[in-house]
């Protein structure tokens, strides 16, 4: 009991830090401490027994509860690790940087957020980690204030904008209808609810969620954000603060509770179509952040995949889930690897590089399924329990699944292309305390799939399991043979980050086309000329304006003002609502 009573102090220790950020006397000795803020929380996640531990808070965001189940554990544990292990590599990472102080600001905040979406049980408490994440998140996307960065935080924050939109119209409507605040008497309200009513629930989740968990077609903001977020900001984007989406989607659909096989083949389709856009995009491209970018469209993608297969079959979903929550961790760690490796490999010596890139092998290997690697583990997990699907997904499932493995090795290997040494020399040479947090996470991604399989007695580890595995390495092997020999990999021509928006943006300047003076409508089109002239003109102004004002409230001291104002704010309308409530 004493061991979870620290989950509380735990997740709310980082929102202590950035209060204490605020005052000049203690700022000097709140800095030292900020890598470490993640810390209490990874070692709650690691010690206390889930289930145990419930906070109730009636009179907190019309009513709060605060606990933590065995998936959340999971999702604590990976989020508090990746918190950690990022935040001692910023420490040397962003060392001569002088926007150090307004990294950590947007840092503790985000991690804050996360943590709070984790282990809150009920709507508003959800909504509230949920936001106050995703926001914080766009001042560590613009860190550099680069025109890259700023363009990518600018789609970024318009689509968060609108997916906090859909998931509080979803969570507001569902609770409304079912009289629930708490997601287990939600999703149950879900399952026998209207059929209409219930569909525009689900609806406004998925796409609300979906655009934090990169869904196809709401996914164009990842491929930006990650090559310009510092590299300890892309591996809590891809691994952590991605999940949540997901986790959106665990906690709000009735899943286990009732089959809805039009939204389980919906989300079938998106997962699928996600899984091999991300890869074929993603072997076109030649900046390794964006490649890893369009990687974790793919590996999401088959997330999805497998929260469409629970969506088909509630009789499975007990198996599912666990599957599911191991992808994700394992995924997570994999990723924030790849990413805090990348980071690295363009900054040393030649000899460093060598070793930084035999040590990427091993975090590829995981993603590409290898045998006795997690992610063999992890895809032999959601590949059994689609053998058991309704035809003709029975078929087809484990079939694509398995195309899908040979996908992401193809991309593995370019990402090993791209970081190869003699492609990225330096004469610079990394501190040590930038590549320790790195090699740490590189054993526990190795021995991770041991304790799992021994924690749930799997037998995945099978010698048909792992020649199952093989065969896409293997083949690779030969592919990327024959592509080097041949020097295709030079001549591909990579498809511009954020594809989808880029398409939308060339349709778009397709309008503003000077008329011809010759056709029979020229003085249509040249008032049409004229006008868009006119109306551009006042965009960009427009703009401009906000350009200042976001200049203006990324600055962290403005950001934290603000903050203290919400937070005053709140606080006083949760005071108001407790005197109306008692009188």
């Amino acid at each position: 009991m004493i061991l979870n009573s620290l989950l509380l102090p735990g997740i709310l220790w980082p929102l202590l830090l950035v209060c204490l950020m605020g005052f000049r006397t203690t700022r000097a000795l709140v800095l030292p401490l900020t890598p470490w803020a993640a810390l209490p929380a990874l070692v709650a996640a690691s010690l206390l027994t889930p289930g145990e531990t419930r906070w109730h808070f009636p009179g907190l965001l019309l009513g709060s509860e605060i606990g933590l189940d065995a998936t959340g554990q999971v999702f604590l544990l990976l989020t508090a690790l990746l918190w950690t292990v990022s935040g001692v590599y910023a420490r040397s990472y962003l060392r001569q940087s002088n926007r150090r102080e307004e990294f950590y600001f947007f840092f503790l905040l985000s991690m804050t957020g996360n943590f709070i979406l984790i282990v809150t049980q009920d709507l508003f408490g959800f909504y509230f980690g949920f936001s106050l994440m995703s926001f914080a998140a766009y001042g560590l996307i613009i860190h550099d204030r680069s025109a890259a960065a700023l363009r990518a935080g600018r789609v970024y924050i318009i689509l968060t904008v609108i997916a906090e939109l859909m998931l509080f119209a979803a969570l507001v409507v569902a609770a409304g209808i079912s009289g629930a605040t708490t997601f287990e008497a939600l999703r149950a309200g879900l399952a026998v609810m209207d059929p209409a009513d219930r569909n525009l629930v689900i609806l406004l989740g998925v796409a609300g969620s979906g655009i934090k968990a990169g869904l196809f077609g709401l996914h164009v903001w990842l491929p930006l954000a990650h090559p310009v977020a510092p590299a300890p900001a892309s591996a809590v984007l891809s691994g952590a603060m991605i999940k949540a989406g997901l986790l959106g989607w665990l906690q709000l659909l009735p899943l286990g509770l009732i089959a809805l096989p039009g939204w389980g083949a919906a989300m079938i389709l998106l997962g699928l179509t996600a899984a091999f856009y991300g890869v074929t995009v993603g072997l076109t491209q030649r900046d390794p952040k964006t490649l890893l970018a369009y990687s974790s469209i793919s590996q999401m993608g088959v997330m999805t995949m497998a929260v469409g297969a629970g969506l088909l079959m509630p009789h499975a979903w007990p198996f599912i889930l666990p599957a599911i929550a191991f992808y994700a961790l394992h995924h997570g760690l994999s990723k924030g690897a790849l990413f805090l490796g990348a980071g690295l490999a363009g900054g040393s010596d030649r000899r460093q590089q060598r070793w930084i890139w035999l040590g990427l092998w091993l975090p590829a290997l995981a993603l590409a399924g290898a045998p006795w690697t997690s992610g063999m583990l992890a895809k032999q997990l959601v590949k059994t329990h689609t053998l058991y699907a309704p035809a003709p997904w029975d078929v087809l499932l484990p079939l694509l699944l398995s195309v899908s493995a040979l996908a992401t090795t193809l991309l593995m290997a370019r990402l090993l292309y791209l970081l190869r040494p003699a492609a990225r020399s330096s004469t610079a040479a990394p501190v040590a305390d930038l590549i320790a947090p790195w090699a740490a996470l590189l054993p526990v991604i190795a021995l991770m799939p041991w304790w799992f399989t021994a924690a749930i007695n799997a037998s995945e580890m099978e010698t048909e399991s792992v020649m199952d595995s093989l065969w896409p390495v293997l083949v690779t092997a030969a592919v990327t043979w024959i592509v080097l020999r041949l020097g295709l990999f030079r001549t591909l021509q990579p498809v511009p980050a954020g594809d989808i928006l880029t398409l939308w943006t060339r349709a778009f300047q397709r309008f503003q086309l000077p008329p011809d003076p010759g056709s029979f409508s020229a003085g249509w089109n040249t008032l049409q000329a004229r006008t868009m002239t006119r109306l551009t003109g006042f965009i960009m102004a427009v703009q401009e304006k906000f350009d200042q004002l976001e200049d203006y409230l990324s600055r962290w001291d403005v950001a934290l003002l603000c903050a203290i104002i919400l937070a005053a704010g709140s606080t006083g309308i949760g005071i108001g609502f407790i005197w109306i409530n008692t009188r």
